[in-house]
């Protein structure tokens, strides 16, 4: 027995790591997390040094606490990975073109934990071609590309599928390949105090991605993404007779910035409901929120959504948020019930809601919502069906619905400035039912051509105080 595993400490330099950055160290990382799970649980030290390594298994009652000043960067190396198939629910992603290989995996484990001041490190930019001079970003704003692809690259970096009592603690995760911390079908999960940082220009490379999980809480993280920050997704497709809803989410207290979304809520057939997102800061961002139960025609139905809501958030974005039913969303899918508050909004376009023509989103309220808009980035010919460039919109008024059923927006306020082009009104409403509209401080914006402050038609219900 080694002298550390008497008090239930195992530190992997006695198993034999090296940690110089060049030594592969995935057996002795291994051993150190295999001798601790048999054991029955406990501690595993990893001690200053950077360890480069290829996949290691988390197991349960085993706590990985990474020391500060000690590095976990992944291999380049293909054979130093997991397979594709190593685990009936893991996959590869042939469209988005990443292996099924992941840097840290927790398969069916039981209080797993991953804590400590150290860092994970992706190694990503070993797995990316260069960009030519003058088209790589500093900025999350926005991008026109991303990194090309070298040979291959590994999948999501941390991985849990099908845990339960799961912890990840004041780590920094860094440089992944494509989605960063990932949950999958997990249940009672605590995440705080993250440092998450992928380059803008990383392909897909998301922050937190919450998958068919439930009982989760995500707070006091600092996330940097390439793709979207955090995610609340229903992907129920690989589970099987296993799936769950993702449900009873509650994030808080964390600041986002990406060229995508900062927080997306759909993807997949299954449910998300009973989540609540709050004291967040957006900053720096192409899109604050981002809803959409029908992503594409590889949906049998779509995500039916439900029960989420947000407030006390400040963002600093293009666009604050798109939600949208998708083309190919039928029953079950919905998005419903839906509640924004105590929203401050730096823009340069506005809210845009639209469902289909006989499946209206249903049950959305605004309260306490103050925006305001700059610049010109919006199409006057705007009618809500679909962007004029591949994925992105171009709203030209602070909230534009159309398609809704029971909208309530209590407490508006719009401030125009430095505006320019072909913004049209503050309010645009179409084809709805139910709608409410109270305490609204608004004008139509300040440029030519505009149009009234609010523009309403084809519309049943609707009132005005």
């Amino acid at each position: 027995m080694q002298p550390s595993e008497t008090s239930g400490h195992y530190d992997v330099r006695q198993f034999g790591a090296v940690g110089d950055g060049e030594a592969i160290d995935t057996a002795a990382l291994q051993e150190a997390i295999d001798r601790c799970h048999d054991a029955g649980g406990g501690v595993v030290l990893v001690s200053p040094g950077t360890y480069l390594t290829g996949t290691i298994y988390l197991k349960s009652g085993v706590n990985l606490h990474l020391c500060s000043g000690a590095t976990l960067r992944g291999s380049t190396r293909r054979e130093d990975y997991n397979a594709d198939d190593a685990f009936d629910e893991n996959a590869a992603s042939v469209v988005e073109n990443a292996t099924g290989a992941h840097l840290v995996i927790a398969y069916r484990a039981e209080r797993v934990a991953i804590t400590g001041q150290g860092t994970i490190d992706g190694n990503g930019l070993a797995f990316f071609e260069p960009l030519p001079p003058g088209e790589e970003t500093t900025t999350y704003r926005d991008k026109e590309r991303n990194f090309s692809i070298r040979d291959w690259r590994p999948g999501q970096m941390v991985f849990f599928c099908r845990c339960t009592d799961v912890t990840v603690r004041d780590v920094t995760l860094i440089n992944s390949t494509y989605w960063t911390l990932f949950l999958l079908s997990c249940t009672r999960v605590r995440i705080r105090g993250l440092s998450i940082t992928n380059h803008p220009q990383t392909p897909n490379g998301d922050g937190i991605d919450i998958d068919c999980s439930q009982d989760v809480t995500v707070s006091d993280c600092i996330v940097t993404s390439g793709d979207d920050s955090i995610t609340l997704r229903a992907n129920r497709k690989r589970l099987g007779a296993n799936a769950q809803p993702c449900r009873n989410v509650a994030v808080s207290n964390c600041v986002l910035s990406t060229p995508c979304n900062a927080i997306r809520v759909g993807v997949g057939d299954g449910e998300i409901r009973d989540c609540t997102l709050s004291n967040i800061v957006i900053r720096e961002s192409r899109n604050g929120i981002s809803f959409n139960s029908a992503y594409s025609h590889r949906c049998a139905h779509g995500t039916r959504i439900e029960n989420v809501h947000f407030s006390n958030m400040i963002m600093d974005v293009i666009m604050p948020m798109n939600m949208v039913l998708g083309v190919h969303a039928k029953h079950p899918a919905a998005i419903h019930n839906v509640s924004l508050s105590h929203l401050h909004v730096a823009a340069r376009q506005g809210f845009h809601i639209c469902g289909n023509p006989d499946h209206p989103i249903e049950d959305i309220r605004f309260h306490d919502l103050r925006m305001e808009l700059t610049g010109g980035d919006v199409d006057g010919d705007f009618t809500g069906d679909a962007p004029k460039t591949a994925g992105k919109m171009h709203v030209p008024a602070a909230l534009f619905a159309r398609h809704v059923r029971r909208l309530r927006v209590a407490g508006m306020t719009v401030a125009w400035r430095e505006v320019e082009g072909a913004w049209r009104n503050a309010i645009i409403l179409r084809n709805g039912d139910d709608i409410a509209l109270s305490q609204i401080e608004a004008e139509a914006p300040p440029v030519p051509d505009a149009g009234r402050a609010i523009d309403c038609a084809e519309l049943t219900d609707f009132t005005i105080e």
